[in-house]
């Protein structure tokens, strides 16, 4: 392995969560969504550079809120019209070799560990591809018009988040692939091609900031994150 890469997903519009502005500039005890990821990225210190991709149309917004942070080899880009798309956007800005990790985030998703960030960086080197996900405890149905038509083995359902990592070798060959149409994440890129992402427990307060109320049970994590990140 030589270099690690980051890339920051922030091209969200925050339309689910009926606000005036993309949520992740919406405040989370001092610091927007935007500012915890960038901030924990360059606290860590093991990257190359990183790259955040902002909403287009807040590309002012997006460096005045997270410039502080930015070190001399980061950039902030444009993103594309879908999630894989931004990814690739923030992929044509970096200057990798087959040797690399990149290492994914959104932005939505301010509790993340750093221990979390070498497991997913060193289980790149391993597998090729790596994200952080959770298990399901609850039971969970397949369901048709409101009811109930089967139960899913739970076992096997897991709830992918991030951050994730792609070994660089294997992002060359996945993008020579056609695909029909965009995939949602790492995973599903991953999968088209037929390569199996590993899976890392994630941390229990790893939540997507996405819906109305979500950023009040953020504000009720946050102090129980902190306790963690600090054991």
């Amino acid at each position: 392995m030589n270099n690690i890469f980051g890339i920051i997903l922030s091209g969200g519009s925050g339309s689910r969560m009926k606000l005036d502005k993309p949520k992740q500039f919406s405040t989370l005890r001092d610091l927007t969504l935007l500012e915890h990821s960038v901030k924990s990225f360059n606290d860590w210190g093991f990257f190359k550079s990183i790259v955040v991709v902002s909403n287009p149309d807040y590309l002012v917004e997006t460096e005045n809120s997270i410039s502080k942070y930015l070190l001399a080899n980061d950039r902030i880009v444009p993103g594309g019209n879908t999630r894989h798309k931004s990814c690739l956007r923030g992929l044509d800005a970096l200057k990798y070799d087959d040797k690399d990790i990149i290492i994914f985030h959104d932005s939505a998703r301010p509790f993340f560990l750093k221990s979390e960030l070498h497991a997913v960086a060193n289980a790149a080197v391993m597998y090729g591809a790596a994200s952080i996900a959770d298990n399901v405890s609850e039971t969970i149905v397949s369901c048709s018009e409101g009811k109930v038509e089967s139960i899913l083995n739970r076992e096997e359902i897991n709830l992918i988040k991030t951050p994730q990592s792609l070994h660089t070798s294997l992002l060359q060959i996945l993008l020579k692939e056609k695909m029909e149409e965009d995939p949602t994440d790492l995973c599903s890129w991953a999968l088209q091609f037929g390569v199996k992402t590993y899976l890392i427990r994630s941390n229990p307060f790893n939540m997507k900031i996405t819906r109305e109320g979500d950023m009040e049970m953020a504000d009720r994590y946050y102090d129980l994150f902190k306790q963690l990140e600090q054991n």
